[in-house]
């Protein structure tokens, strides 16, 4: 993967070293054909960083077959060959010999980009990233139960990436078929392309409205440049090109605001009868309970009513959201809310300024503790294994494939663990288990239960606290529940 990284990244830099020469010392015609180069190199570059060297071993067939046959052809008749080039792209003819070529290369070689810029704040922007796709959920979720919207999607999806294939293709041409011509205004003519792609990629993951953002953002350039080359009076010109940079900062000012407004809270609710708290868990940090650098966790008691704090907390997620921390879960007493975060283990004074901001927020004084848990002893004390939420957890997770249309029977699947083999072999006299050996080591035997259930809330309940029991008799420990189809 990193091979591949530093391939492009040279190919890139080796670009821009070359750019200064050639504009020196090359004519036109040269200029021509190295804008021709560069910008089949950074195509080729960006399949085979995105897509690995299978498909770039495949979209190379594809294009110098098109480019073969658009240089033997007289020009009056290679329109139809870049329709024929362009469905080569879109349909994909050769996708079984890419299947055989992932097959017979290494894994590296062909599997997705998966490079971290993050660090160790990996497992906020990883919490964030599940909180958008949380926040697009009603519009992933007709892809499931709207067939004529999952449709009119992927058209739209497979029209735009064949509008920006054959925008490519017949610019390349063109300058191709002009070269003796050659004006450098043509390369702007391939950030059109560049927009259609984006565009593709946007409507591929988030749809429709995300789609309309990102176009308005990237019409600004365009506007700019053709003011630029306009023929109009210099003083109507600059007055425009003014106001259109000024627009263009004030959408992207507010874009950006509203980038990090768009937060959501997804919950397990659930009464804690020992403490005698109803929790709103965090449902979207419980993948990420389990990391090393946010180790740093804060509670505060708020002596507010429950209608006063959920008036503020979209404010307060969209103030963790913008100073990279985490609400993990909060709570409603008799009297005062408890509400819980996770904090990067370097921001400690960041946990004193939220107190502060709380402080401000609430018009009164706040308690606040503030523990090193690196093993997140605290988060499974107060909610990860407390069997409360274990049955919220499952019962969210069962109500989502309802809301889905998933009308199947689920199943229920636990991860536990046995310090004794003697404890394991008792406890699979009443439940079949699989011994997960990557998971085990020599002190203890990591295993996974899997309960059929219909997806009713009492019997999935009652079969959770059965189990819990059940280890609880055999001294097993819970690690995890799971709820799949």
């Amino acid at each position: 993967m990193k091979r591949r990284v530093i391939i492009v990244l040279s190919i890139c830099l080796l670009v821009i070293i070359l750019l200064p020469f050639v504009l020196a010392f090359l004519e036109l015609k040269g200029q021509g054909i190295f804008l021709l180069s560069i910008i089949t190199v950074l195509v080729y570059s960006g399949i085979y960083i995105f897509g690995g060297l299978a498909k770039l071993l495949i979209y190379l067939i594809y294009g110098i077959s098109t480019a073969l046959f658009l240089f033997l052809l007289p020009i009056d008749y290679q329109f139809p060959l870049i329709i024929i080039g362009t469905l080569l792209f879109v349909l994909n003819p050769l996708a079984n010999f890419e299947s055989f070529l992932e097959k017979k290369l290494a894994a590296e070689e062909v599997l997705p980009i998966r490079v971290s810029l993050y660090g160790s704040y990996w497992p906020f922007y990883t919490y964030r990233k599940e909180m958008k796709n949380f926040y697009h959920l009603p519009q992933t979720r007709k892809l499931y139960t709207k067939r004529s919207y999952l449709k009119f999607r992927q058209l739209t999806t497979i029209f735009l990436f064949a509008s920006g294939i054959f925008m490519l293709i017949i610019n390349m041409n063109s300058i191709a078929n002009d070269i003796n011509n050659f004006d450098w205004s043509n390369f702007f003519v391939f950030y059109n392309v560049l927009v259609i792609f984006v565009l593709t990629l946007i409507m591929y993951k988030k749809g429709f409205t995300s789609t309309f953002r990102g176009l308005i953002l990237l019409l600004f350039p365009i506007f700019i440049y053709l003011l630029i080359v306009s023929n109009i009076a210099p003083v109507v010109k600059y007055t425009l090109l003014g106001l259109v940079i000024l627009m263009g900062i004030v959408v992207l000012i507010y874009e950006v605001y509203k980038y990090y407004h768009r937060v959501s809270y997804d919950y397990y609710e659930y009464r804690d009868l020992d403490q005698r708290l109803d929790v709103y868990a965090n449902a979207l940090f419980e993948p990420l309970v389990y990391n090393e650098s946010y180790s740093k966790v804060c509670s505060f008691k708020i002596k507010v009513k429950s209608q006063t704090f959920q008036k503020h907390f979209h404010d307060i997620l969209v103030y963790a959201n913008f100073f990279r921390f985490i609400i993990t879960a909060y709570a409603y007493g008799r009297e005062d809310v408890y509400l819980h975060a996770d904090f990067h283990y370097r921001h400690e004074k960041r946990a004193y300024r939220f107190k502060t901001y709380l402080e401000s927020k609430f018009k009164l004084a706040i308690q606040m503790t503030l523990d090193d848990d690196p093993n997140k002893l605290i988060y499974e004390k107060k909610f990860f294994h407390r069997p409360s939420y274990i049955i919220a957890r499952a019962l969210n997770l069962a109500n989502l494939l309802k809301e889905l249309e998933i009308e199947s029977k689920i199943i229920l699947s636990f991860i536990a663990y046995f310090e004794t083999k003697e404890d394991l072999t008792r406890f699979q006299r009443e439940y079949p288990v699989q011994i997960l050996e990557t998971l085990s080591e020599e002190s203890y035997l990591t295993v996974r239960i899997d309960l059929p259930c219909l997806n009713v809330d009492y019997m999935i309940e009652e079969k959770i606290q059965t189990l819990l029991l059940s280890l609880l008799s055999y001294n097993g420990q819970y690690v995890r529940i799971s709820v799949y189809y």
